[in-house]
């Protein structure tokens, strides 16, 4: 069957270029995320051409210094999402601008959204017969400032998306019992392989005592249990290692640091005792495959979890818990335990890489 195509895609069969627009609303510059990895990873596959574009207008401050992309970046004059209730008309304006702006400078086939922000813009490209892809990296409307507008929105998306690419089984499931119709491919989260091989190659000296959360810090985040770790043993000390939007209890022992370049965050998992990931089980962290959880693997230190269903396809690589008395357990009992071997590492590493997902994601294009 040949497919009608319209004046800004090309042929896109087996054997010729592919050009792709990975459209993220997580700036290029913040710290490394799943949009990042995975843009780097389709841009490593044969016959693959592809862009990362994300807003021009951005916090600053919230940006690591000096990280580049594998991938050219361009910037986009869309609205921020913190003031598009009250710029409602220039965010029809800017979207508009900013899906013909992708389509002259980039002139893609296929064009990766990923979130319902991006629902206007694709209007503008699905009119130019440009083909969608919804990378779906949570439930969005169980943030707490999803609005009605926004939930909206994103069901127009995955109603327009030609496939949407899911982060984790319960995405899958939530797309397919919204939209039945709407193809639907998991694509889990995953490590950057040379990265990953850095550190376990080489991994530095652990830092006895040193307990360490890497990712942003959040509502959800249970400092609860942190507090009663560091109750419990007065040799341990919890660093925060991200970008942090709530406040952080004060205790001398607990030290948020903030984003960090993603070579030096490998480093710093290397080298801690034991890695946590303490959270409130919320309808929003259901829907998570978490990177940094394989990342913790990956530095052969104990992993310790706050329990919930989509960890289960770790299996023994972590501890999973359930409450705070569990939580402390857990980690005191990791303290000073030996690094996992090389080869146990170098296994996960090979089942559980970009390239890996990026190959597979490509195959429902």
């Amino acid at each position: 069957m040949v497919e009608h195509r319209g004046p800004y895609q090309r042929d896109v069969r087996r054997g010729s270029i592919m050009r792709i627009a990975y459209l993220s609303h997580v700036s290029s510059r913040w710290i490394k995320q799943r949009p990042h990895f995975l843009s780097e990873a389709l841009g490593r596959i044969e016959g693959v051409d592809i862009a990362f574009f994300d807003s021009l207008f951005v916090k600053r401050g919230r940006l690591v210094k000096d990280q580049r992309l594998a991938v050219p970046v361009r910037h986009l004059p869309l609205v921020p999402q913190r003031l598009r209730d009250r710029l409602k008309a220039a965010d029809v304006v800017l979207s508009t601008v900013s899906a013909l702006l992708l389509l002259v400078l980039w002139r893609p086939d296929i064009v990766i959204v990923t979130h319902a922000r991006h629902q206007r813009l694709v209007r503008v490209l699905r009119a130019a017969r440009v083909r969608i892809v919804y990378d779906c990296m949570d439930l969005n409307r169980e943030f707490s400032d999803a609005t009605q507008a926004d939930v909206d929105a994103e069901s127009r998306l995955r109603a327009a998306a030609a496939v949407v690419w899911c982060s984790s089984t319960a995405i899958a499931e939530d797309v397919r019992s919204t939209h039945p119709r709407t193809k639907t491919q998991v694509v889990r989260n995953a490590l950057d392989r040379a990265s990953a091989e850095s550190v376990f190659v080489a991994p530095g000296a652990v830092e006895v005592g040193t307990v360490r959360y890497i990712g942003t810090v959040s509502e959800w985040f249970r400092f609860e249990d942190v507090l009663a770790l560091l109750d419990a043993d007065p040799d341990v000390r919890v660093e925060l290692v991200g970008p942090t939007d709530v406040r952080i209890p004060n205790h001398p022992r607990l030290i948020a640091i903030g984003p960090k370049p993603h070579a030096e965050v490998l480093s710093l998992m290397a080298t801690s005792d034991v890695l946590v990931m303490p959270f409130e089980i919320t309808p929003l962290v259901l829907g998570v495959d978490p990177v940094k959880v394989y990342e913790y693997v990956v530095s052969g230190r104990p992993v310790v979890c706050s329990d919930y269903p989509e960890l289960a396809h770790f299996g023994s690589d972590i501890s999973r818990v359930s409450g705070t008395e569990s939580f402390v357990s857990a980690v005191l009992a990791g303290v000073g335990a030996p690094r996992r071997t090389q080869a146990d590492v170098r296994s996960f590493v090979d089942q559980n890489n970009w390239d890996t997902r990026a190959r597979s994601a490509t195959g429902a294009l």
